[in-house]
């Protein structure tokens, strides 16, 4: 990623056009003085506005363009932050549930008749990968339990394995780096674990400090995988290892056990009706004490609009969850209400394109697809035109369009946080009937998504708030919808009042 200076690029990229500072201020109306100073680097932009006006005049073709934009959000927010936002965005723009993988199973290929104990090679460590996991899987516990970094040809085999119908679950060990210099790591690792984060058969614990098994390095063998009758050690570069049995693994089991047990869990995968509901209703997942809450959604936030009627409307379900659903619905939307009558902020964010699937589909991803019957047009009308009368009486709930161009959220994608960092990801699950909530749990990561604020800022990522309402208020008056019986009803009506009876 490219470091120049804005003020050097800027000067460079005017001494190479055919402009003069005097004439390239007077053609885009920025104050020569201001100009001056933001080549010498004494002031900076506050907005992209003046740097488009630039960029435009001076026909910069996309490249330069780019490296311009760039200089510039690297400067404002600092190089590492500008990197870890990125990464962020990256994240979300491309985030999905992982693809089931049919009967993926290495015995097709290999079998394990004989097998050495010892790896001096790539070929031959991950022959021994591949036969752990044949002894996991036929295992009583179908059990892997793993320490190892998560970007390598042994970390994608099992998590192919994962995904697979054949039976297999992994207790995952990783490591969180509390160093600011670190914090891009951590994302990283977060992207990486992506393929698995969401699976029901794989959970991941975490630890700080450096407790877990050996030094890295070149000589030592920091990372250990486990099953019931085995245990592989492999080498810091991943290009060796010592397979283990009997008492020695039995050691190294209950070590890594001892660890695991101490570790925090990194996250929290929900799926289940039950478990949605009890973990807003006992968590108490949004509005405690916060003063600013957020909704990311590729459709528009809708509980804050919703009633009773609506609610009731909504489960599909059997009547036995069905008062749990609409108690935890009530409960949030009384929530959000409450928090804004305090004076306490709700902002929400969207996409056309999901406004558009909204009155399409009834459907929206911030409510789980376990828990939604498609609202009608007429209901889909009702809820935004509620929405519109929110924004008019409460100053502190705010809505605003993504701009898609710039920050593509993924069709089904919610991201729910606030400022006690508090991050919940909503995404469609295995099939179009469900959906899968992932709770962030590790504080150093949850700091980090709170930061696409910044983000949002820093690239000017959606309209303001007056573009939003208006494009509302016209979507709703192109869209409205009248029933066919009413429609009658009020072509009879029209009739009756023009033709009376002599």
């Amino acid at each position: 990623m490219d470091k120049i200076k804005f003020s050097i690029l800027l000067e460079y990229l005017i001494k190479n056009s055919s402009y003069t500072i005097k004439r390239l201020a007077e053609e885009t109306n920025i104050d020569r003085t201001v100009l001056q100073k933001y080549i010498s680097g004494t002031r900076f932009p506050n907005s992209y506005t003046n740097i488009e006006k630039i960029a435009d005049k001076l026909t910069l073709p996309k490249e330069q363009r780019d490296s311009l934009y760039n200089s510039y959000k690297i400067e404002k927010v600092g190089y590492h932050k500008y990197e870890r936002l990125q990464l962020i965005k990256e994240i979300i723009e491309n985030i999905n549930y992982p693809k089931e993988i049919s009967d993926y199973d290495f015995n097709i290929l290999y079998t394990f008749n004989q097998i050495n104990n010892f790896a001096f090679n790539n070929t031959d460590l991950i022959a021994l990968i591949r036969f752990m996991l044949y002894q996991a899987k036929k295992s009583k516990s179908h059990k892997l339990k793993a320490y190892l970094p998560n970007k390598n040809e042994i970390y994608d085999i099992i998590c192919n394995n994962l995904k697979s119908t054949t039976p297999l679950f992994m207790e995952m060990l990783i490591h969180i780096s509390t160093a600011k210099s670190e914090q891009l790591n951590n994302i990283k690792q977060f992207k990486n674990l992506l393929p698995i984060i969401f699976l029901e058969n794989t959970q991941i614990k975490y630890y700080y400090d450096n407790q877990a098994f050996t030094q890295n390095n070149t000589f030592s063998y920091p990372y250990l995988i486990c099953c019931d009758q085995y245990s592989l050690l492999i080498n810091s570069n991943l290009t060796s290892g010592i397979l283990l049995e009997n008492e020695i693994n039995d050691y190294l089991s209950h070590q890594f056990d001892k660890i695991y047990s101490q570790a925090e869990l990194f996250c929290k995968n929900i799926s289940s009706p039950s478990d949605i509901i009890n973990y807003y209703l006992e968590d108490s997942f949004i509005f405690q004490d916060s003063e600013n809450n957020y909704s990311f959604s590729y459709e528009p936030c809708i509980v804050p609009a919703l009633d009773q009627e609506l609610i009731k409307k909504i489960y599909p379900g059997d009547s036995k969850n069905k008062e749990y659903v609409e108690n935890f619905l009530n409960s949030d939307h009384k929530h959000i209400l409450n928090h804004i009558k305090k004076g306490k902020n709700f902002f929400f964010y969207f996409t056309k394109s999901g406004l558009q699937s909204f009155y399409d589909t009834g459907k929206v991803s911030e409510i789980p697809n376990q828990f939604l019957n498609p609202f009608s047009k007429t209901d889909v009308i009702r809820i935004l035109n509620r929405t519109i009368n929110i924004a008019n009486s409460y100053p502190t709930f705010r809505f605003y369009l993504i701009k898609e161009e710039k920050f593509n959220l993924p069709n089904k994608f919610s991201l729910t946080f606030n400022d006690i960092k508090n991050i919940n990801i909503t995404l469609g699950g295995k099939n179009e009937d469900s959906s899968v909530n992932l709770i962030i749990l590790e504080p150093t990561l949850r700091n980090e998504f709170y930061s696409l604020i910044d983000l949002i800022t820093l690239e000017e990522c959606c309209y303001d708030f007056e573009y939003s309402y208006e494009y509302l208020k016209k979507f709703i008056k192109k869209h409205k919808w009248i029933s066919p019986m009413l429609f009658i009803m009020l072509f009879i009506t029209s009739t009756n009042k023009y033709h009376t009876t002599p």
